[in-house]
């Protein structure tokens, strides 16, 4: 978030900066405004307002994790903890009493279901896998892969066996 505030601020700046009171009063006032506007929103939370059980979930699953970004998801009700393992993205959502939610991590395009890839090579030819990620929702494991072709991309879900979900272009 405060990349994206900053970025904003920097641009504002740039389109308004002639006039330097009416920059420096317009920049104070997007500031403002944008300050206020974020504390509405559920964000980054310091990992001691972590309950215990939530950190302790991630540390059994994941005892090689990095510095874990926490998050609070006020509508949901549930913890999101963002970490990477040996490059690889991670992002859990566990709930307040430490169980699982939903969990997305990105995996090498050789660890999608044999039967995936067969199906890409067969109906995709010329195709190449940019990203696949393995999901858990509730219990149940899914793969997506983003593949690209000549003019085409599309993201493609698998089941757990291999079997063609859905497809998005």
């Amino acid at each position: 978030m405060k990349k994206t505030f900053f970025n904003l601020l920097q641009v504002f700046s740039l389109r308004h900066g002639s006039n330097k009171f009416g920059s420096a009063l317009s920049f104070a006032t997007l500031a403002l405004v944008l300050s206020l506007s974020t504390g509405a929103f559920a964000g980054n939370i310091k990992e001691s307002s972590v309950p215990a059980v939530v950190k302790s979930y991630v540390e059994k699953v994941y005892p090689r994790v990095s510095p874990v970004e926490w998050n609070y998801e006020e509508k949901g009700n549930y913890y999101n903890a963002e970490f990477k393992i040996d490059g690889a993205k991670y992002s859990l959502d566990i709930s307040p009493e430490g169980s699982l939610i939903n969990s997305t991590n990105e995996i090498a395009a050789s660890q999608l279901p044999k039967a995936a890839e067969v199906y890409i090579g067969k109906q995709y030819p010329g195709f190449r896998i940019k990203e696949a990620r393995k999901l858990v929702r509730r219990g149940s494991t899914y793969y997506e892969t983003d593949i690209q072709g000549q003019n085409s991309n599309q993201m493609l879900t698998f089941s757990e066996s291999g079997n063609l979900l859905d497809k998005k272009l």
